[in-house]
């Protein structure tokens, strides 16, 4: 009878899976991201355990989690597209210059003449409104349905400190999200942050070593090789950043792998070693869709682009899930090593 009932709604054979989510950052690309997230929570036999996010991963990830605390999947997918659709309202404000002075500095912002928080002297953050319109911090630290893990980078010493659920705040999302050029640092007990991304991107080490699940899906927004020499002063800026935040996940990257054949020979032993070992990894790579938009376009979330890039992800983590459900909990669908080119 059971059989019968799971026949008539087409789910006959699928058994429950259970992911840990790894978001890599990208500003505007995130919305990609926000496309694979919105699929994985229509399957009703996929279930979540911890998410690791830096920059606008780590604001999907606490719009995940503030939407499954109050209604469930369906509730994350409602939380995700209210904060997407607020995102891209204040990219279109910010982006449209309203007088002639405001279009020069701009331009010149662009061109890297000066900062463009030197013209911001309030401070004003429009993430920072759309977060407390949005997420509860106060009931996440509480009640998060997920385990949550939000990284930034310490300016001090380039240092990534990595913010726990039980912690975590309204700045500390915010220091993950803090370019440098585009915003002023964010200070938390007397630490300034940087974008998480320079230092973890996202970070996964600590979802493998405490998570209470085997299986992580690293959902990659930056390629790790991109040839397409920039021509301006504005796609350097972006370029550096492109650098930095895919060599700081390669570096991540090669740390797990490296632990994982240490344990593997038997040389090291241990809960850790042994959780390293064992770990399943998953992939999906978003890169191929970023890659091809215009340099400086993860700035402007123009609607759009963002629904383009949701419904890619979509159609991407449908291809994972025919490919690869039956692996999940029982081997990495990726090699890690190989598509890393360590």
């Amino acid at each position: 009878m059971f059989e019968e009932t799971l026949s008539n709604f087409g789910l006959t054979g699928k058994t429950h899976k259970q992911l840990n989510l790894a978001l890599q950052g990208g500003g505007a690309h995130g919305a990609y991201t926000w496309g694979v997230l919105d699929r994985l929570l229509e399957d009703d036999f996929i279930s979540f355990d911890t998410l690791s996010g830096t920059s606008a991963g780590a604001v999907n990830a606490v719009a995940f989690a503030q939407g499954y605390m109050e209604e469930g999947a369906a509730g994350a997918r409602v939380k995700l597209e209210e904060v997407w659709k607020a995102i891209s309202k204040a990219g279109d404000f910010l982006s449209i210059p309203q007088t002639p002075t405001q279009m020069m500095s701009k331009a010149m912002s662009s061109m890297g003449m000066f900062a463009s928080f030197d013209h911001n002297p309030l401070d004003y953050d429009p993430l920072r409104d759309i977060l407390r319109q949005h997420i509860d911090f106060a009931a996440l630290r509480d009640h998060s349905p997920v385990g949550l893990y939000v990284a930034a980078t310490q300016v001090s010493n380039g240092h990534a400190r990595i913010f726990e659920t039980e912690e975590l705040t309204i700045d500390m999302v915010l220091a993950s999200s803090c370019l440098p050029f585009l915003s002023k640092s964010v200070v938390i007990k007397g630490e300034p942050y940087w974008d998480g991304g320079f230092s973890a991107n996202p970070a996964i080490r600590p979802v493998v070593l405490h998570s209470n699940t085997n299986d992580t899906l690293l959902v990659q927004l930056s390629p790790i090789d991109d040839f397409q020499f920039p021509s301006h002063i504005g796609g350097m800026r972006t370029h550096l950043n492109h650098l930095s935040f895919s060599q700081s996940l390669v570096r991540e990257i090669e740390l797990i792998e490296e632990g994982r054949e240490v344990s593997r020979s038997g040389i090291a032993f241990g809960d850790k070693a042994r959780r390293l070992s064992r770990h399943h990894f998953h992939l999906i790579d978003g890169s191929p869709t970023t890659s091809k938009l215009n340099p400086g376009s993860e700035m402007t979330p123009d609607w759009t682009m963002l629904c383009d890039l949701h419904a890619q992800g979509r159609r991407d983590c449908e291809t994972f899930l025919d490919t690869h459900r039956d692996a999940i909990g029982h081997q990495s669908s990726v090699n890690l090593k190989e598509h890393f080119n360590l």
